[in-house]
């Protein structure tokens, strides 16, 4: 049995593929991202997120619905973030993608954030939302490292 060819990407740039994996992990395929962060006492934290998006070629959005929540407030004081994602496979149980991205992470209240992080997250995220209350977060990535089809990824600024 042979093994397959995988290409290793360096460059951080978020490729297509990555950016249809993210923007598509929650709907339609109910694979939440994980989000990390350090809180304002040190001790990690984490929170499933469905309301993440490929914001572009080299960050991620991500809409906190409580402005004064404990991810806003942790990325005040520490903005080092790390998201996760995993895709299971369907047919051997083990992961076909696992990829976690690094980066900082900062409150965006600009007019062009807000409106690109809330209109391109799933529906029903805008629906916990609707009067648009939140804040966006927008993840200037670092690295981003793990593996999907036919990739190993050790993208790194």
């Amino acid at each position: 049995m042979t093994t397959p060819q995988v290409e290793t990407l360096t460059e951080l740039k978020l490729t297509p593929e990555i950016k249809k994996l993210i923007n598509e992990a929650y709907v339609p395929n109910d694979f939440p991202i994980i989000m990390a962060h350090v809180d304002e006492q040190g001790r990690p934290g984490a929170s499933y997120r469905g309301s993440v998006i490929a914001f572009s070629d080299t960050q991620i959005g991500v809409w906190a619905r409580h402005a004064d929540g404990a991810t806003v407030k942790a990325i005040e004081k520490n903005p080092n973030v790390t998201l996760v994602y995993r895709e299971p496979s369907p047919d051997h149980g083990r992961s076909r993608a696992v990829i976690t991205f690094r980066g900082r992470a900062r409150v965006d209240g600009s007019e062009a954030a807000r409106r690109g992080v809330y209109d391109n997250m799933p529906q029903r995220e805008r629906d916990a939302d609707p009067e648009m209350l939140g804040v966006a977060i927008i993840v200037d990535l670092e690295s981003v490292e793990g593996f999907m089809p036919g990739y190993r990824l050790q993208m790194k600024r």
